[in-house]
């Protein structure tokens, strides 16, 4: 029985790390695709 919820929780931790990273790697992708930057000189032109 010990041997049992030793592995359903190694099981657990697992999954949640890995669930951590897919995640974490997706918000990373999306904040990169996302990120607008304004041009410096874009800002630094004045309309005539």
């Amino acid at each position: 029985m010990y041997d049992v919820r030793q592995w359903a929780t190694a099981m657990l931790a697992i999954s949640f790390t890995a669930m951590l990273l897919v995640t974490g790697r997706w918000f990373i992708d999306y904040r990169l695709q996302h990120e607008t930057r304004t041009p410096v000189v874009a800002s630094a032109t004045v309309p005539l």
